[in-house]
């Protein structure tokens, strides 16, 4: 890893590469930068889908491309020490950036970059006055100080406290954590009890992913459809990346599972959903870096699900598609920010797409020890056929799917209109053959 000639090597710095953060590793090396993965304190483990968190210094992605791995110290100035100490027998070097590679790595990242002063050239947002941005309800109060549409909700740790509010909502109402990934612990409720029932289980079970605040929602129900906003920011300048819709559905006792996310052309997007997604961002004070918004449009306009200031998760699954679509994807986009630029050469909003395409999260029906993978031999033999991402094969043990955090792996398809919708419909029928062989006997949801 010798430099050459005098000039510093550019670094970047991404915390905690699970899901998409994985893949941006890799790009981020062919780009040519020195990438030093963080692991974070907070970090569980998820020994099958990180790329490594043991001690050594030096990791390969392959012949040509390399990367420093640095643990989190006790505070932040002492992991940017640790994070300097490793990068000076390489030579002269200059961190441009620090990126969040999944949820988790997102408070760290706006740390580091804070302590290196790179929030005014990109990188990091310095600390909301609100509270913490990724609270859902911190996020929600921030809307409503400034002017936008805020679902109505009740917050609180306690049922005694928020019961006697509930009439404001009405029924349906949708009872979750104020931190989760993944719709983690989101339950749609006909009826008050439904509420008081999920209220408690909320209140003695886990998150998946770590949440900072157990603090339970209770909000109104949007009946509309579902878009997320791919946006990255530098300085304050919003660019739209990609808009999707999500189709969700009831699934083995599931209220809120992803059947598929469909690209939208921004030409096809309701009137003013970029808008609203913009003002959300800068009423969060969110100005560099990736976010992921989910909204819900309904009869009365777009209204906030929730920001995620990182790049859309899913394992990367949309990298392929976004580019045949587009020509760029959120984590290309993401590394574009470290440039002014590159930043400035990307679009406004995305090019008009070369072509179609779906991103299917694949339900399991039943669970197990997989045996072998008959279901997905099948799919890769689709004419639309462009990528299946999973960690599922023989050995793995599968759960029903019940939400996004056990999907069954992500099926990617591109082609023509007519032959991506038929093979979903292919897809959807395999599913309930079974997706795979399992060495004992197979228990459904």
């Amino acid at each position: 890893m010798a430099l050459v000639g005098t000039m510093p090597r550019e670094v970047v710095v991404i915390v905690d590469p699970v899901s998409t953060g994985r893949p941006l590793v890799k790009i981020a090396c062919s780009r040519g930068f020195l990438v030093v993965v963080l692991w974070s304190k907070k970090l569980v483990e998820h020994t099958s889908r990180t790329l490594s968190s043991d001690s050594s210094q030096v990791k390969q992605v392959d012949a040509y491309e390399m990367y420093l791995v640095v643990q989190e110290q006790a505070s932040t100035p002492a992991t940017v020490k640790a994070i300097e100490g490793a990068l000076c027998p390489l030579g002269a070097f200059e961190i441009t950036a620090c990126i969040p590679g999944s949820e988790r790595g997102v408070n760290l990242a706006d740390l580091v970059s804070f302590e290196l002063s790179l929030c005014s050239s990109g990188s990091g947002n310095k600390p909301f006055h609100g509270g913490d941005r990724q609270n859902k309800h911190v996020q929600r109060n921030a809307l409503e100080m400034a002017g936008c549409r805020a679902v109505r909700e009740i917050c609180g740790y306690s049922w005694d406290v928020v019961h006697g509010h509930l009439k404001d909502l009405g029924l349906p109402m949708v009872v979750k954590p104020v931190q989760s990934a993944g719709t983690d612990g989101v339950k749609l409720c006909h009826t008050v009890q439904a509420a008081k029932e999920h209220f408690h289980q909320l209140q003695v079970t886990k998150r998946k992913v770590v949440a900072c605040d157990n603090a339970i929602l209770l909000q109104e129900f949007l009946d509309g459809e579902e878009y997320a906003v791919d946006h990255v920011s530098r300085n304050g300048v919003h660019k739209t990346i990609m808009v999707w819709t999500y189709r969700k559905q009831t699934v083995n006792g599931g209220d809120f599972v992803c059947t598929h996310f469909e690209p939208v052309e921004t030409i096809d997007c309701p009137r003013g959903l970029i808008s609203y997604v913009r003002a959300a961002l800068d009423a969060l004070e969110i100005r560099n870096g990736a976010t992921h918004t989910e909204v819900m449009v309904t009869a009365d306009g777009p209204c906030l699900v929730e920001v995620n200031t990182r790049m859309v998760g899913a394992d990367g699954c949309h990298i392929s598609l976004a580019r045949l679509l587009t020509g760029t994807s959120h984590p290309d986009a993401t590394l574009d920010c470290a440039s002014q630029k590159r930043f400035d050469a990307l679009p406004d909003i995305p090019r008009t797409f070369q072509g179609s395409g779906l991103i299917v999260p694949l339900v399991s029906y039943f669970s197990g020890r997989v045996g072998s993978t008959p279901g997905y031999e099948r799919m890769k033999n689709m004419v639309s056929f462009l990528e299946l991402c999973s960690f599922i094969s023989a050995g793995s043990e599968v759960q029903v799917t019940v939400d996004s955090l056990t999907c069954a792996g992500f099926l990617v398809l591109a082609g023509s209109h007519e032959q991506v919708w038929a093979d979903l419909e292919k897809v959807r029928q395999l599913e309930k053959e079974g997706l795979f062989c399992f060495t004992e006997a197979r228990c459904s949801a």
